[in-house]
């Protein structure tokens, strides 16, 4: 089975603003195809798309699931009937904006399942366009700067770093003495997933299991952070489109516990953000590897 993780969707109260702050910042290729605004914003780093869906009526606001393409999806899914009879999947909606199907791990967390259109994975793109918004704001190289890995957080750590891989052909990364993530590679692409327990969130309010950040692969995280910083200073009190977590603010206490959470366990996290919709995102110049 030849697999790789295609997409990632979150829910958006304002798309298009979040949406131009990672073109911004992170030189991300937005979308400009006209379409229905409920589809919402789409960017690229030149290997997945990111897209901002406006929220719907019952929908939380946040990550809220990645994409998964195959080049069989038929015998994908006699492995699954086969191997894994509890794992279900039902056909995406006419208006469903990524991927063909909604499936999900052992532990309930959800992904879409399409069908590829051929080609092996290879070398991340060499150069990306540099668009207006980008070169305006930085003189970085947008090529260097990409969506690194997702994190989820989750109770069943292995049963799902198992089924990843026999199912997906990841490649897989286990716990260490010091880290006990357990990481999913596609060759481009990490999937990270973090032991999820309650005790982690003292001081804060408890959320639920599933998707917990991104993270983005730059130059030099330090100058990247303050360019957010330089960016959003325009912007007036509380309507930033990222902030730091350690800013000072109303919820300084908790966001700071939240940024320790994550950069506890994220080995490789220099900076913690969260951007208006509340996803959290990792940067750094450093990678798994």
């Amino acid at each position: 089975m030849t697999a790789r993780i295609s997409h990632i969707a979150s829910i958006s109260n304002n798309p298009t603003p979040v949406a131009t702050l990672y073109e911004t910042i992170f030189g991300m290729e937005l979308d400009q195809t006209l379409r229905s605004p409920e589809f919402g914003e789409f960017l690229s780093d030149g290997n997945l798309t990111f897209n901002l869906r406006p929220r719907l009526a019952g929908h939380r606001v946040g990550l809220d699931h990645f994409g998964i393409e195959v080049d069989d999806i038929a015998a994908l899914f006699d492995k699954l009937r086969s191997d894994y009879p509890a794992i279900g999947w039902v056909e995406q909606p006419p208006e469903g904006a990524n991927g063909d199907y909604f499936s999900h791990d052992p532990a309930g967390s959800i992904f879409t399942l399409s069908q590829s259109e051929g080609g092996e994975i290879g070398e991340r793109p060499a150069e990306r366009p540099r668009s207006l918004n980008f070169a305006r704001w930085s003189k970085g190289d947008p090529a260097a700067r990409y969506i690194h890995h997702y994190a989820i957080r989750t109770r069943k750590l292995e049963e799902c770093a198992q089924f990843y891989h026999e199912i997906f052909g990841f490649s897989h990364k286990g716990p260490t003495a010091n880290d006990p993530n357990h990481y999913l590679s596609d060759g481009r692409m990490t999937l990270m997933l973090i032991p999820w327990s309650i005790t982690d969130y003292g001081g804060i309010s408890v959320t639920g299991r599933g998707p917990d950040h991104i993270g983005f692969k730059v130059e030099d995280g330090a100058t990247v952070r303050e360019e957010i910083d330089g960016f959003c200073s325009h912007f007036s009190p509380g309507q930033a489109p990222m902030w730091l977590l350690t800013a000072i603010s109303r919820t300084t206490a908790e966001s700071q516990i939240r940024a320790a959470m994550i950069e506890k366990s994220c080995p490789i996290s220099q900076y913690q953000f969260t951007d208006k919709d509340g996803v959290f995102v990792v940067i750094s110049d450093k990678t798994f590897a």
